[in-house]
């Protein structure tokens, strides 16, 4: 839905973006909690990093091995972002409020 294409590149990049633009966006004083890009993105991390790499050197390749196909990985992915508790993303929800 928020990609072109739906390719694997393509969502790792788009999840980088918006953890970005949420960190940068985060009022001056404001903890920021990260909600599931941030979580996804820590995922990816810890299960395809290298040592002695960029933390982001490996997410694509070392899925495509683990998985085998990008619709995999994705799924994968999917599967993951299923098992974060609801609450994760509570703080961006459409017409919250504290």
């Amino acid at each position: 839905m928020w990609t072109v294409d739906g390719t694997l590149p393509e969502v790792i990049s788009f999840l980088s973006g918006v953890n970005y633009a949420r960190q940068a966006g985060a009022p001056e004083g404001d903890q920021y909690d990260g909600g599931s890009p941030r979580a996804l993105l820590d995922w990816l991390t810890d299960e395809f990093s290298l040592p002695g790499m960029a933390a982001n050197a490996n997410w694509i390749s070392g899925m495509r091995d683990r998985y085998g196909t990008d619709e995999a990985a994705l799924a994968a992915m999917q599967q993951y972002a299923k098992t974060l508790p609801s609450e994760v993303d509570r703080r961006y929800e459409i017409g919250y409020s504290e």
